[in-house]
């Protein structure tokens, strides 16, 4: 009986078009969006360029003079294409936007830039590094001088170590969090094929309805027969959706494949057992929880990052609470910890986390359906 319930459940689930549409098509589509919308942000193995820099010479330093000679020689580990200005000329450069930055030589290096991005980081990692070392460098040149070129030497291979990391890990692209939360609205969208094996249990909503529950058939199996049909059909679209993504659109989630395939099928059960759990809610009529269902999935959907990619860094800082009770926001940031992070901590964390609420749907789910009684049909 079982066996009979899910075949036959995933058959017609497959056949409906609101299904398939809002949990296969809508994503995909939406996913087009961003990628045409961003450009090439997502170019996942994006090569290293030299950093145009400007340099306004205040004071010549013989220190800084050094470093910028390290950090500019032609080759394969040249960081710095440096121009030697006065400071109108360096403004004009950096407002056209022709270098990422303008240093100025003296007593200490100083740095200006007008926006934030990987150029800046690494000029700013380089003008503190040699901020912190400065000082010895001075008191190191007068007694060991050798030393003192060292500890120069030191600054230059601290920053080529930085530039390797930054480019050999995670693709760290922040637009990528669009795609995370891409990710968790599908899972949440699971939501719709168990909305619809909620209603298609209760007499009162439907005549398809009205007959299963006067099959002589046991309400449990039927429930977990539909269920799993159900969960089975969202985590193959969630595999669609991300092999669309990594082979059509060429974004990178990073190489860990095998954790995906726990994180999709939890992020199903989750999506599909909460339309049950709403589906199940009152006696409300279908398109009423239907309209609660969508709200809910987008709100969760918008506090993950869907619409605003900054969002969750802002509630992180004001009210964490939010993303640690958001289900969207687990998913999303289950998917980012696998592609940043080396050690599997967030990522477990964040996956007990969905199970938790995927388990407190189904029981309480399961629960409001054995009891819907009826006096007659």
């Amino acid at each position: 009986m079982f066996g009979h319930i899910f075949k036959y459940r995933f058959k017609s689930m497959i056949r409906c078009f609101d299904v398939i549409f809002w949990t296969l098509a809508f994503p995909l589509l939406l996913s087009l969006f961003f990628y045409f919308g961003f450009g090439s942000f997502f170019e996942s193995k994006e090569q290293f360029h030299v950093i145009p820099a400007a340099v306004v010479v205040e004071k010549e330093n013989p220190y800084i003079s050094q470093l910028f000679e390290e950090l500019s020689v032609k080759g394969e580990d040249q960081m710095l294409e440096l121009t030697f200005t006065d400071r109108e000329e360096a403004e004009r450069l950096l407002s056209d936007e022709k270098v990422e930055g303008i240093f100025t030589e003296g007593d200490e290096l100083g740095l200006i830039f007008k926006k934030n991005g990987l150029s800046q980081s690494i000029l700013k990692a380089i003008a503190d590094n040699y901020a912190q070392v400065s000082a010895l460098i001075k008191e190191r040149a007068v007694s060991d001088p050798a030393e003192a070129a060292f500890m120069l030497q030191s600054i230059t291979e601290d920053i080529s170590l930085n530039k390797e990391i930054t480019y050999t890990g995670g693709n760290m692209d922040s637009m990528l969090q669009y795609f995370y939360a891409l990710l968790a609205m599908t899972c949440l969208y699971g939501s719709f094929s168990g909305l619809i094996n909620a209603e298609q249990l209760q007499a009162n909503l439907s005549p398809l309805a009205a007959r299963k529950v006067a099959a002589p058939a046991h309400r449990m199996k039927m429930i977990l027969g539909e269920f799993s049909a159900s969960v089975l059909l969202q985590t193959a679209i969630i595999f669609i959706v991300i092999l669309f993504l990594r082979f059509v659109l060429g974004i990178d989630f990073g190489n860990r494949f095998l954790p995906v395939i726990p994180l999709a099928f939890a992020g199903s059960i989750l999506g599909v057992s909460f339309g049950f759990f709403i589906g199940c809610i009152g006696k409300a009529s279908a398109q009423l929880k239907n309209y609660l269902m969508i709200a809910a999935c987008m709100v969760l959907s918008f506090l993950s990052g869907l619409m605003i990619g900054d969002i969750k860094m802002w509630l992180e800082r004001s009210c964490p609470i939010i993303n640690r009770l958001n289900p969207a926001a687990l998913i999303a940031d289950a998917f980012y910890s696998l592609n940043i992070y080396d050690s599997y901590g967030r990522y477990l964390a964040n996956l007990a986390g969905i199970l938790i609420y995927a388990a407190v749907f189904c029981i309480g789910g399961f629960m409001l359906a054995r009891r819907k009684k009826y006096a007659s049909l």
